[in-house]
């Protein structure tokens, strides 16, 4: 998806600001973000160019905040794999930049009925956007859901086999350019 010279091609910068690149481009698109600061001028560029603005600095701070939790929660799903159980970990004064909402149900660790899951959180505000992403014990993602309600249902289309472990996280896209997490949760399905 990065072009060869390593750097975000102008119809990647357009169709990430336009919002019509797919959930997996955005998240690979958000990821270069986080390393390049090259891509992050252009795409600070390409936003001020699109809405007339030269003088707006900040979406590119909330951007690469958003793609920095983004990276930061790829790191914990992976190692989960490998038997471990991870925490988020912050660099510091990260904390105080990305709030977190609380995650409700799963409960973390619970035993749950794999035909009647239910994910719930609690508001992270306002005409906020939530994107949910289940995930299987090598970090592959089983299911995603994106809504803004605070709860979604698991559709009978998405079967999940008993006696096996599952992680979850919901973030938010708050006003403002901000996000939001509620960090990874695991959850077992009862055999």
């Amino acid at each position: 998806m990065v072009a060869e010279n390593g750097h975000l091609t102008p119809e990647e910068i357009t169709s990430y600001l336009s919002r019509t690149a797919t959930t997996a481009e955005s998240a690979v698109i958000e990821r270069h973000l986080v390393e390049c600061e090259a891509c992050r001028r252009d795409l600070q560029e390409g936003w001020e160019l699109a809405h007339g603005r030269r003088r707006v600095r900040w979406l590119v701070v909330g951007v690469t905040a958003a793609a920095a939790v983004v990276a930061l929660l790829l790191v914990p799903v992976t190692r989960f794999g490998q038997g471990e159980r991870s925490e988020t970990v912050f660099r510091a004064g990260q904390a105080e930049r990305t709030p977190t909402f609380e995650a409700l149900a799963p409960a973390d660790g619970a035993t749950v009925d794999p035909d009647t899951v239910v994910f719930r959180w609690r508001s992270g505000g306002v005409q906020v956007h939530y994107h949910l992403t289940l995930t299987d014990t090598n970090g592959d993602i089983v299911w995603e859901a994106t809504t803004s309600d605070t709860a979604v249902s698991l559709p009978p289309t998405v079967p999940l086999p008993g006696a096996r472990r599952y992680f979850w996280y919901v973030d938010a896209l708050l006003e403002g350019a901000r996000s939001s997490t509620t960090g990874v949760r695991e959850f077992m399905t009862e055999p």
